[in-house]
């Protein structure tokens, strides 16, 4: 798809390389800025708790030479990898901040290094400026921003994932002869997302299924064809070993018997929690969702003019095909395909084996970053292609990515530290999906619902000794910022005040909005909220 353009007899005249290079580090230095100024302000999303804990114990089994193996059997959670968690409990030993503070601007790093990934990522496949447009984008997608600083698993898999994909480039580029530290970078993120989630282990099979047409196309003959498959899968199969052993560290569990990794794989497809999940309106089990469901969040979740860019991007494929086919000895084909393969499969994948899905996409947050970065492409193509043969239209590809940009930027400003529940003009915004899709699924706004519930309690004349409150959604988002002398009971009738979540879970506790001592609105729509029991004594 990159050389769309060239062989089509369009010249494209891009922009000098050096401000763009400028460009790209005033991007990445403004998102640093406003990570380090901003990490505190977000809440405690409910699964932290438990990865905070799976993390120190993780520490504790090295630490005391494995006397220590609670972390093997620590919930659920030996089944991930643990490399966050890890890291976070390291940060936490020496940080100046709280340990949840730390834990989030922990990932927001990560986040700002998955940008250079997708930047370099992007560059690699269509130049300069598409890498450019491809980390404005990343950057601008409220979905991937706030899912960095509250989702300990997804997040960092998603990026880590990324730079795998970029090695994996780097090595279909010269399949036969791949350069070592293009081998050694995969074989160490590959190892890091395995540390982090089994599912990495899907582009491992994405490039077997590349080079076995490769190799069919070189030689038309199976045995023939075998051979060719050995010979290029074998530099990718030692820099497999470094990957085991990096996952094996972060992930000791793995490695701990000889099938751990299978065990993962089939516990994960049918996976023993299966909540409700707010779709289209109705409350639907896990294990009923449509198979429509994540590609209908996506295309109300992503950005529009990543849409935009995604749909020019098929435009060119299309042409690119009917003018020069598909040839996997063509190395910008490969690499495509590996993209397409790393953001289509796991969607094809859920919408036929319907494997159990929590909440929204963070499951499947990994297939965002290549989304984007292919809708970016898009966007540069469309931007090369107009160029020369009529500016104009080019201003206007440039000024619609400009507003885009902004507009998401907006929004993004108006739902901090939420951003994470945005979605698009095309469903309306947080405004029109509140009825049919959950939005703060992950509990965080109870953080600064209880800082508001404690000055209200502050104000209020008469107000008891040592205040009550009950919880719905997780404990320890709220009782981490509560003042001393306040405290969190199971027992709603023992409470004096509740502090709930607008998700379906919550919403019988608050039947009224002028129930509300103090609530949580982004756009209009509430978020989390706090009531005062002793004047809203429901049962």
């Amino acid at each position: 798809m990159a050389t769309d353009v060239a062989q089509a007899g369009i010249r494209d005249d891009a922009a000098p390389t050096d401000w763009i290079a400028t460009a790209g580090w005033a991007v990445l230095g403004a998102v640093l800025v406003l990570v380090l100024a901003t990490f505190r302000d977000y809440g405690i999303s409910w699964d932290e708790k438990l990865q905070n804990t799976y993390g120190e114990k993780l520490i504790s089994m090295y630490a005391s030479g494995f006397a220590d193996r609670s972390a093997l059997t620590y919930v659920n959670l030996y089944l991930y990898g643990g490399l966050f968690d890890m890291l976070a409990a390291l940060a936490n030993m020496v940080s100046p901040f709280g340990e949840y503070e730390t834990r989030h601007l922990l990932g927001g790093l990560v986040f700002v290094g998955g940008l250079v990934g997708g930047l370099l990522l992007a560059h690699l496949l269509a130049g300069p400026r598409a890498g450019l447009i491809a980390l404005i984008c990343l950057a601008s997608t409220p979905l991937l921003y706030g899912h960095g600083f509250i989702n300990p698993k997804d997040s960092p898999f998603a990026w880590l994932t990324l730079w795998a994909l970029y090695y994996a480039c780097r090595i279909l580029a010269a399949p036969d002869a791949p350069r070592h530290n293009a081998l050694v970078g995969f074989g160490l993120a590959l190892g890091l997302a395995l540390g982090t989630r089994v599912m990495a282990f899907a582009i491992i099979i994405y490039i077997g299924a590349i080079y076995l047409a490769l190799a069919w196309a070189r030689t038309k003959k199976p045995l023939p064809a075998l051979l060719a498959l050995y010979r290029l899968c074998l530099p990718v199969a030692m820099t497999l070993l470094l990957a085991l052993v990096v996952m094996a560290f972060f992930w000791p569990w793995s490695v701990t018997a000889p099938l751990n990794i299978i065990d993962a794989l089939e516990t994960f497809s049918h996976f023993t929690w299966q909540p409700k999940v707010l779709w289209m309106g109705e409350l639907v089990p896990s294990t009923d969702l449509p198979p429509v469901y994540l590609n209908r969040l996506l295309f109300f979740q992503l950005p529009e003019h990543v849409l935009a860019g995604l749909v020019a991007a098929l435009v060119f494929a299309v042409l690119h095909v009917r003018r020069a086919g598909l040839d996997p000895r063509d190395a910008r084909v490969r690499q495509y395909a590996l993209m397409i393969m790393a953001a289509a499969v796991p969607l094809i994948g859920f919408a036929i084996l319907r494997p159990v899905v929590y909440n929204g996409l963070r499951h499947f947050l990994f297939v965002v970053p290549p989304l984007v970065i292919l809708g970016a492409i898009g966007i540069d193509r469309l931007f090369a292609a107009t160029w020369v043969r009529r500016p104009v239209l080019a201003g206007v590809v440039a000024a619609g990515l400009t507003a885009g940009v902004a507009w998401q930027g907006a929004e993004m400003i108006k739902l901090h530290p939420y951003e994470y529940i945005s979605f698009n003009l095309l469903e309306g915004g947080i405004e029109g999906a509140e009825k049919s899709f959950e939005l703060d699924y992950w509990g965080t706004s109870l953080g600064e619902v209880t800082k508001g519930l404690a000055a209200y309690i502050k104000r209020q004349p008469g107000a008891p000794a040592t205040p009550r409150i009950f919880v719905c959604g997780d404990r320890t988002s709220v009782a981490y910022f509560l003042p001393k002398g306040m405290e969190v009971t199971d027992k709603r009738a023992d409470a004096d005040y509740l502090v709930g979540t607008n998700d379906p879970p919550c919403r019988e506790h608050f039947e009224n909005p002028k129930d509300a001592v103090f609530s949580v609105q982004r756009n209009g729509v509430a978020l989390g909220y706090a009531v005062d029991l002793r004047k809203n004594p429901k049962p």
